[in-house]
């Protein structure tokens, strides 16, 4: 009895072989399908069926089931903020389905569960996007007990998602007479005694997130070249000051950045740096513990979190008169992309730029802004023949 791949064979590449016995004779069976996970759910169900070794656990709950999972295959291979994301869905997981065990998971039951997310009909709704996150995690953990044997098949595997809209475009993204106007007044009021003020300057002129420059240092700025390189990230869910007020290790206060392709250096406008310049300066004579050289320490001595950059921002949005409702520090990131994309820069030199994995993340991103530049391209090219 095996699962195996046939090698250069397109059409259901997958088999499943068996041996068993007709009139005294071994004969051997083989049936064939398009994915491994189909392949492995027919063994699991072949051996259910004839009595066979499954490896059903007629104990353990789905929901410990998953934490099982999580801690064995998770642990080591994700950084802590996607493992509080992970747990985050444990933890919706455990309290929906509470002592369900995993052997008696359906696909009914598992479709009620996503349901339940997307409306539980108390006014409680969730984003298609937030949808696809959880039942992500939940799947996988699924598909892991279905290849373990713990269950026939993949429940989870044709689970019909859906949830609200989410945010529209128009929140993510400043126009672009919108963007230079909110640059042009940090330009004049970004200083030490407004760090929050000063972050919003750093994410309009470099793009970069905020956990990124939460861990910006003074050594990651050059002046003379006008850079900021960005290595690493604040952990603003995990740092704890010590109770005498001193910090913790250097390994629990800085984090790595979201991919390997978001270490990077960029330039940046003069403009920035002389106000980093300012900060720094006033920084070092500042008589309090910053051993790591922080750039952006706040009134807690800690760089400030999201709801104090964002209050920030809301402020300077409506001294412009500027209404974006929902439009948060993240979009300062968008922003920037599209702004450089809308100014002809370059979209490979873009991505590399934001720290984006690969072209393939930042097209899809501003593909309503490319599909409008695309439509302009299109008339001229018109005008021209």
């Amino acid at each position: 009895m095996a699962v195996f791949k046939r090698a250069n064979r397109k059409s259901k590449p997958w088999g499943f072989q068996y041996s068993y016995k007709a009139n005294g004779i071994s004969k051997q069976k083989t049936s064939f399908y398009k994915t491994r996970k189909e392949a492995k759910a027919a063994e699991a169900e072949y051996l259910t069926s004839t009595g066979g070794p499954v490896k059903i656990d007629p104990v353990i709950t789905f929901a410990d089931w998953y934490d099982k999972w999580l801690h064995t295959y998770k642990i080591r291979s994700v950084s802590e903020l996607t493992m509080t994301k992970y747990a985050t869905s444990g933890t919706i997981i455990r309290n929906y389905f509470k002592g369900l065990k995993l052997i008696d998971l359906t696909r009914m039951i598992y479709q009620q569960f996503i349901n339940n997310y997307i409306d539980d009909g108390y006014g409680h709704k969730h984003a298609r996007q937030s949808v696809q996150k959880l039942h992500s995690h939940a799947h996988q953990a699924i598909m892991a007990a279905a290849d373990e044997g713990l269950i026939r098949r993949d429940y989870a595997a044709h689970a019909e998602l859906g949830g609200t809209a989410g945010r529209s475009e128009d929140t993510k993204f400043l126009e672009a007479d919108q963007f230079e106007k909110l640059r042009d007044y940090v330009d004049q009021f970004a200083n030490p005694q407004r760090i929050a003020l000063m972050m919003v300057q750093t994410a309009i002129y470099s793009g970069a997130r905020l956990g990124e420059i939460g861990g910006l240092t003074w050594e990651d700025i050059d002046e003379k070249k006008s850079t900021i390189s960005i290595d690493k990230t604040f952990k603003y869910r995990f740092v704890i000051r010590n109770a005498d007020g001193s910090w913790p290790e250097r390994e629990k206060v800085f984090g790595p950045t979201k991919t390997p392709s978001s270490v990077r250096t960029i330039k940046v406008s003069p403009v920035l740096i002389a106000s980093l310049h300012k900060l720094i300066l006033a920084d070092r004579i500042k008589a309090i513990s910053n051993p790591y050289h922080l750039l952006f320490l706040g009134p807690t001595d800690l760089p400030i979190y999201s709801n104090g950059v964002n209050k920030e921002l809301r402020r300077a949005l409506k001294h412009l008169g500027i209404e974006r409702p929902g439009f948060g520090f993240h979009g300062l990131r968008h922003t920037h992309g599209s702004y450089l994309l809308y100014k002809g820069l370059d979209i490979q030199y873009v991505s590399h730029r934001l720290g984006h994995e690969n072209v393939g993340i930042t097209t899809k991103i501003y593909t309503h802004l490319l599909d409008a530049m695309t439509q302009k391209q299109d008339e001229k090219a018109l005008n021209v023949l």
